[in-house]
C-alpha cells in the first residue's frame, strides 16, 4: 500500500506541470482495453498486457504514464530498458524481478536506462513519469536486452481459454 501511495504522489507532483487540470476526470480501469502494442513481438503478447490509464487518450498527460500490467503465470517478460524511470505496485501475484543484477521477489522501482525483466505471474499498477516534466522520454519506447524467452506452454492469462486458474 506504501508503494501505491507513492505512485499516487508522483502523479500528484507531475500534475503541477500537466496541462491537463480536469479533475472532473473519472476512469473505470475495467472499461479500458488492453493496449494493442503492435511494436510488441506475437510471442509476448501471448504472456504480458498492460492498459494505460492515465498518459494516452484516455487521460492524456505527456510527462506521465500510469496503468495496469499483467504478466500471465509461468511466463518471463526478458530484460528490458527504457530512458524514462518508473515504479510498480503488486496488486496480485507473486514476480522475481531483476534490476540491473540484482534478483529478488517484486521491485520498488527503476532507475532510466537499467535493464529489468519479471518472472512468474503479476498483476500490477505501473508508473512512468518524465524527470523535470520533460515529455521527451516518454516518447522513446523500451527496447528488449534479451532474446525472447521460450515461454511454457503453461504461461497463459487466467481468462484465456483453457489456462490454468491458480496464480
Amino acid at each position: 500500500m506504501r508503494r501505491l501511495a507513492i505512485i499516487i504522489a508522483v502523479l500528484a507532483v507531475t500534475s503541477a506541470t500537466s496541462s491537463v487540470q480536469d479533475s472532473s476526470t473519472h476512469v473505470n480501469a475495467s472499461r479500458v482495453d488492453w493496449d494493442p502494442q503492435p511494436n510488441l513481438p506475437d510471442v509476448m503478447k501471448e504472456v504480458v498486457r498492460w492498459r494505460t490509464l492515465v498518459g494516452t487518450d484516455t487521460i492524456p498527460r505527456q510527462d506521465f504514464s500510469f496503468g495496469e500490467l499483467e504478466l500471465a503465470p509461468r511466463a518471463i517478460y526478458p530484460g528490458h530498458l527504457h530512458p524514462a524511470p518508473w515504479m510498480y505496485d503488486l496488486l496480485e501475484g507473486r514476480v522475481e524481478s531483476t534490476v540491473g543484477d540484482e534478483t529478488f521477489i517484486a521491485a520498488l522501482d527503476t532507475p532510466p536506462n537499467t535493464m529489468h525483466r519479471m518472472v512468474k505471474h503479476a498483476r500490477t499498477v505501473w508508473a512512468w513519469w518524465a524527470p523535470g516534466g520533460g515529455g521527451s522520454v516518454m516518447a522513446t519506447r523500451y527496447r528488449l536486452t534479451e532474446p525472447l524467452p521460450e515461454q511454457s506452454g503453461k504461461a497463459r492469462f487466467p481468462d484465456a481459454p483453457g489456462a490454468p486458474h491458480a496464480y
